[in-house]
């Protein structure tokens, strides 16, 4: 079955066998993020054009089952970050779990006017971002992890559509790697390394790191708008 994502217009193919029959379910766009429910109840999906979007099996395979799918059945409404925020709120999600540093970063991103989550594990994390796509992200790599290589969160970032993953600012926090560290950043998949023995100046690194990467995007950004790609 082939449906297509009325916020971005991708086209996705479901294979038959993963659509309920006679069930109303919703899921998100691969590609925006958007969610899209469809009705097939009651002969629906024969009254209007499909309206659901899902994964391929392939896609399905390289992603977190728990993470994109949305089913009225396990619906909670507990699970989304924020209540409300205004239309030009920024929102940040903190993932550290040494309270001092927690409790630092946190008041650094609310004075820089952050709407902050703060998970207390990767899975929290990862369904939180089910419902929400962050303006910024700030990650131990240890965080909830035996591995630093092999942290959850990092590996869904790595996977997220360009389209989607380009507005998602990643800062790193580590003790392996030197602070600003271009190369480690690069091979993280990560907009800024943080090195943790200079987290006293966690608020000057991030808004250079920010700015930076504001003016490295701009000129793609505005020849995206021109395009009306944005």
């Amino acid at each position: 079955m082939e449906i297509t994502c009325k916020s971005c217009g991708r086209k996705i193919n479901i294979p038959d066998e993963k659509i309920p029959q006679a069930k109303s379910f919703s899921v998100r766009c691969p590609s925006c993020r958007e969610k899209i429910s469809v009705d097939l109840k009651a002969g629906a999906d024969e009254s209007r054009p499909a309206e659901e979007a899902g994964w391929s099996e392939q896609q399905e395979e390289q992603q977190p089952r728990d993470v994109f799918t949305v089913s009225g059945e396990d619906y909670d409404a507990s699970e989304k970050p924020f209540d409300f925020l205004e239309e030009e709120g920024l929102t940040a999600m903190l993932l550290e779990q040494d309270p001092d540093t927690a409790e630092h970063v946190k008041g650094v991103l609310e004075v820089m006017d952050y709407n902050v989550t703060i998970p207390e594990s990767i899975r929290e994390a990862l369904r939180k971002m089910k419902y929400h796509q962050f303006n910024l992200i700030v990650l131990n790599e240890t965080f909830d992890s035996s591995s630093p290589d092999a942290n959850g969160v990092l590996i869904y970032l790595q996977r997220l559509n360009m389209h989607v993953r380009r507005n998602i600012f990643v800062a790193l926090l580590t003790e392996r790697y030197n602070t600003m560290d271009n190369m480690a950043a690069f091979l993280k998949s990560v907009n800024i390394v943080i090195n943790l023995k200079d987290i006293k100046s966690f608020d000057r690194i991030l808004s250079r790191g920010i700015n930076e990467n504001d003016l490295f995007y701009a000129v793609f950004k505005e020849s995206l708008k021109k395009l009306g790609r944005i």
